[in-house]
């Protein structure tokens, strides 16, 4: 009962955590798929068509790795950038906020993320969440307009404990259909935390429940070819469907940085709740032709 009042003053102090819950209950793919439709034509497609193959691919796989989104000097701008902004816990909020490469670190903080404000004020990365060709494949993939609903970097720490929550095999229920886009920041082997995703997931009517899964339970549900380990060095990037299992690998060692864009039917309820930088402020690092729609959560309409 506790439970239940809490989310009701949650969804009436912010209405997008109402569209959230409500989406979270229909499980099962097709009758995801149904919403999507209906919801899809009220909407207008503004952007040039995507290739057909690489949309396919994103539909049916779940998953299309990019060509090279950011070269070496831009990654090293953008993590110097965010290594002198703070970051967080939230799995830990008592711990308070740390440089990312301090030594103020809790030994069990597994991520550090970093504040609305200076994600969307690092270099290049809202430029790169406004990429046409990747508005334009997004756009096929969901059938209408996206919204970029969240932007986040995030740093992973090796702990050498066991797995912490993303860590394990999960499916992400943020709306009715979303696409994100992984960029990695820093080389990324098979030591650094490489994410994990499996192939064809997404449609499928196992494991509906929303919890962790172990990774024996995903080798014991799905081919040994389908479950993709995702390597490659700073400023190589991916666009996925996450309601398909993933995971990030734990670190052995080292750090890893990242960055992610969640693209949208709704606007979602971790996104800020009014914009945190105006237009005129985008349009100087980001250029003059953001799409007011698709930036609204984050950028305001004028000024």
């Amino acid at each position: 009962m506790v439970m239940k009042i809490k989310r009701l003053v949650t969804m009436l102090r912010d209405w997008r955590w109402m569209l959230f819950f409500l989406q979270r209950r229909v499980r099962k793919p097709s009758s995801r798929d149904a919403a999507v439709r209906i919801i899809a034509r009220l909407r207008p497609a503004t952007a040039e068509p995507a290739p057909a193959q690489a949309v396919r691919a994103l539909r049916e796989e779940g998953q299309v790795k990019l060509d090279r989104l950011l070269d070496r000097t831009q990654c090293e701008e953008v993590r110097r950038y965010l290594m002198e902004n703070a970051v967080h816990d939230d799995y830990r909020p008592e711990a308070g906020p740390w440089l990312p490469l301090s030594g103020e670190r809790h030994p069990h903080s597994h991520v550090g993320y970093h504040d609305h404000e200076d994600v969307v004020r690092a270099p290049y990365l809202l430029a790169l969440a406004n990429r046409p060709d990747i508005l334009a494949l997004v756009e096929g993939a969901l059938g209408c307009r996206p919204t970029i609903s969240y932007l986040a970097a995030w740093w992973s720490y090796a702990t050498g404990i066991a797995a912490q929550q993303a860590e394990n095999f999960h499916r992400d229920v943020d709306d009715w259909r979303f696409i994100k886009l992984f960029v990695y920041l820093t080389d990324v082997d098979a030591t650094k935390g490489p994410h994990v995703y499996v192939r064809r997931s997404a449609g499928v009517k196992r494991g509906l429940t929303l919890r962790r899964y172990s990774d024996d339970e995903i080798a014991q549900t799905f081919p040994a070819e389908d479950i993709v380990t995702m390597t490659g060095e700073a400023g190589s990037g991916f666009l996925e469907n996450t309601y398909g299992f993933h995971k990030g690998q734990p670190l052995i060692e080292g750090h890893r940085l990242i960055f992610q864009v969640v693209y949208s039917m709704f606007p979602l309820p971790y996104g800020p709740r009014r914009p945190v930088i105006g237009r005129a402020e985008a349009a100087s690092f980001a250029g003059e032709c953001l799409d007011p729609f698709v930036n609204r959560v984050y950028v305001t309409r004028n000024g």
